[in-house]
This record gives C-alpha cells, structure tokens and sequence, in this order.
C-alpha cells in the first residue's frame, strides 16, 4: 500500500543516511519550519532537557547525543547554513560552568590566532547563548581514543600507531606552552581521532578453536585535543586540584603544575596497554 511503501521510504532513508553520512533529506531538514521547542525547565542537574529532531535555534537540528560530561552534553546537529554536520557543547545552566564555558571559548579562540590550530585542536565555528545555555559549536570529529578502545573491545593500539599518538600530543601541548595555556585535563577522553573511519585486521589472540579474531584501527592517525574548559592561564592564579584523578600525575600532587612529562607517559601508556593507573591521594 502507499503507507507501507512511505514507512519503507522512510526506513531506507535513514539507514543511507546512518551508513554513508549524507546531509539530511531536506524534508527532514525543514521540519517544524525550523521552529524552536516549546520552553522547558532544565533537569535538576542544570543540563537542556531536549528531543531528538527539535532544533537548537532556527538554525541546528539535533540529530544525536554525542557525549555527556561534568559541563553538559554534546549534540550532534545538522547546520542549515552550511549545510555540514557540527558538534554542539550545550552548557550547564549552572554559573561556575557558564563561567568555565567563556574561559573556553577566550582560549579557542586564542589558539585560532595561528594556523598551527587547525590541525593539533578542535575548531570552534561560533558561539551562542540560549536558553541560559552556552552552546559551542565545533567542527564535527571521530571517537575519543578511550571511546575507540572501549568499543574495540579494549585492545590495545599498535605502538606505531602509539608512537604517532604521542607526537601529535606533544606538538599541541608544546604549542599551547608556547601561548602561555596549560590544557590541565589531558586524558584518552579529551583526545579525538579527527575520522571515524577504521579499518579490520586479524587480531594476535585466537581462542581454543584457533579461529582469527579480528581488531579495528583507526584509518588515519590524526588527532585533536578537545575540552578547554579547565585551562589555566600561565600569568593567572588557578586551582591546585587540576585534571582527572586517574591521570594526576606526581609533579602536580606536589605542586608543579607546568611539568607534563609524567603526565603524557600515562596516557600513552593506557592506550598501548590499556591499563587503569590509579592513584590514590
């Protein structure tokens, strides 16, 4: 019937969409006239309480939640202006979070001054209020590497491939050095794979019926550092309590911010192993 044959329209859609990544079809893409959602109250943790397919201004639609942290929630949104997809970092409407996501914003935008910011961090397109919610918009970027290996069954990366990992991260945090900037949260979250595309390779383990198991690589080794929002600023006082507690490293238990060379060890050291290091204060 013409029903089925629509729902069946609309089911194949989808799944191109899913596979292939295509822009919206722009009868999804208009929908609701590019309206925004009736006014709702935030969730009594301060995050924007939303549904998928509403729009985030006239101009973004939601297509998915990419992550949830500490600040808020990341969307992925389709833009009708330029017609891409993009990352959304919806703030808290919480005033310590409002005021982390402007030191943010102020240090994105400090790395944009030089070129060498485009291929070692995150790009901010814009920002935007809305809704007492700091929305940030971001160019749209693979899996983190802890997201990577979560969903690779957590085997580990090859040490080449490590190796890369470890240089890339090294010329971006030299590089926010060289600003006077200390990211102060680096971890396997905070660093995006910029393609979501992988490969299947036979793994090394086999079971007790010697069948090949097979593991997923990243097709290209770039990355990108993510979430500023904690950044401290060399000339400016700042917390003595800075990054996550898995990945405290010891100079800054005792007080040296500045000295990353522990630090960096540890989260190479995951990613190859994929060993928790815990360590309790």
């Amino acid at each position: 019937s013409e029903s089925m044959e629509s729902s069946r329209s609309r089911k194949r859609t989808r799944q191109e969409l899913d596979s292939a990544g295509d822009p919206p079809p722009e009868r999804e893409v208009v929908a609701r006239g590019g309206a925004s959602p009736p006014w709702r109250d935030d969730d009594r943790d301060g995050h924007y309480v939303f549904d998928l397919g509403e729009n985030l201004t006239r101009r973004y639609k939601i297509l998915s939640k990419m992550g949830e942290g500490t600040f808020g929630r990341v969307l992925e949104c389709w833009d009708r202006e330029t017609r891409e997809y993009v990352a959304i970092k919806v703030v808290r409407s919480i005033r310590k979070y409002r005021d982390a996501a402007m030191i943010e914003i102020d240090v994105l935008n400090r790395l944009a001054e030089n070129e060498r910011y485009r291929s070692l961090c995150v790009q901010i397109q814009r920002w935007f209020d809305y809704r007492n919610h700091i929305c940030i918009v971001f160019e749209k970027l693979g899996p983190s590497l802890y997201d990577f290996l979560k969903r690779n069954r957590y085997q580990p990366f090859p040490v080449e491939l490590v190796r890369e990992f470890g240089r890339q991260l090294l010329e971006s945090v030299a590089y926010m050095h060289e600003l006077r900037l200390i990211h102060t949260d680096l971890k396997p979250e905070n660093i995006l794979l910029v393609s979501s595309e992988y490969i299947k390779v036979p793994s090394s383990k086999k079971n007790s019926q010697d069948e090949i198991h097979f593991k997923c690589l990243p097709k290209s080794s770039a990355i990108k550092l993510i979430d500023f929002g904690s950044t401290a600023f060399d000339n400016q006082e700042h917390t003595s309590i800075v990054s996550t507690r898995h990945y405290r490293a010891p100079e800054i238990i005792l007080g040296k911010l500045v000295v990353l060379k522990v630090f960096l060890c540890l989260i190479l050291f995951e990613v190859y192993v994929y060993v928790f290091l815990i360590i309790c204060l």
